[in-house]
């Protein structure tokens, strides 16, 4: 990594609110981790992000039926009132465990409406975004 590279991303971490150790990040990346924490910031490569974000949705069914029913019925062509219906009986889990055949589709129309920050970012939902010796990765503070 140049040392230029190397000053971009001190400054970066510097500028967090949670400042994570620039040398931690640097090993992270140097062992090629598409996802990792440093000091409660997340930094996720953009080559992962989607598949790591399928994969978390997927683990919790329940919050995966609590989806908005007119998002779901948009993304999935299911009528409205099944997923009101199945929403107003709090079958979550069970509306879920229908909408994993659906999981790309959810994924990639929540994260572009929302961004990725509403997902991974629990504080205050920022995003944020840096290059790191030839990747991209999304950088989450959840302090």
């Amino acid at each position: 990594m140049k040392l230029s590279q190397i000053r971009t991303l001190k400054t970066f971490c510097n500028d967090l609110f949670s400042q994570p150790c620039f040398k931690e990040v640097i090993n992270s990346v140097e062992n090629n981790e598409d996802d990792f924490e440093v000091n409660n910031v997340r930094f996720i490569s953009a080559d992962s992000i989607d598949k790591i974000q399928q994969d978390e949705l997927q683990s919790d069914l329940y919050c995966l039926g609590c989806f908005n029913a007119s998002f779901l019925a948009s993304v999935t062509g299911w009528p409205m009132a099944l997923i009101e219906a199945a929403q107003k009986g709090e079958a979550f889990e069970e509306l879920g465990e229908g909408l994993v055949d659906y999981i790309e589709e959810i994924q990639e129309s929540y994260a572009s409406v929302d961004g990725y920050g509403h997902h991974f970012n629990s504080y205050d939902f920022s995003e944020d975004t840096i290059e790191i010796d030839g990747t991209e990765y999304f950088v989450f503070d959840n302090h």
